[in-house]
């Protein structure tokens, strides 16, 4: 598998949802449609930070479990949303708390197995 491209997208995925959440929550007391301020800035975060991890960070072996652990929670996401939507009965128990929750902790689980066998992957 390849490891790079996994946490490539994953990082990516996890920047544009956090800094589009957190732009659109920011200005949305000030700005009515302040979505259409935070989605291109939280593709411009993603996107900067794919290239980053694709480029740069993953040459450094100790930055890869974070790195794998962020995409995990990235990854995470998309699942449990894709879920929600094509599962009817999964959305009464898939809010966004959860989710959010349940991401975190995958996150934490492929940190901790990223950090504790960190040569298999390359």
């Amino acid at each position: 598998m390849n490891w790079r491209l996994v946490a490539t997208v994953g990082v990516g995925v996890t920047a544009f949802l956090v800094a589009a959440a957190g732009v659109t929550e920011l200005l949305g007391a000030s700005i009515e449609f302040s979505a259409l301020v935070g989605l291109p800035v939280g593709v411009l975060v993603g996107a900067a930070s794919a290239a980053a991890t694709r480029l740069r960070l993953w040459k450094n072996p100790g930055a890869r479990p974070a790195l794998l652990g962020v995409a995990a929670v990235g990854h995470a996401v998309l699942a449990l949303a894709a879920a929600s939507y094509a599962i009817s009965s999964v959305r009464g128990f898939v809010t966004v708390e959860r989710a959010l929750v349940i991401a975190l902790l995958v996150g934490v689980v492929v940190f901790a197995l990223a950090r504790r066998s960190p040569d298999r992957f390359d």
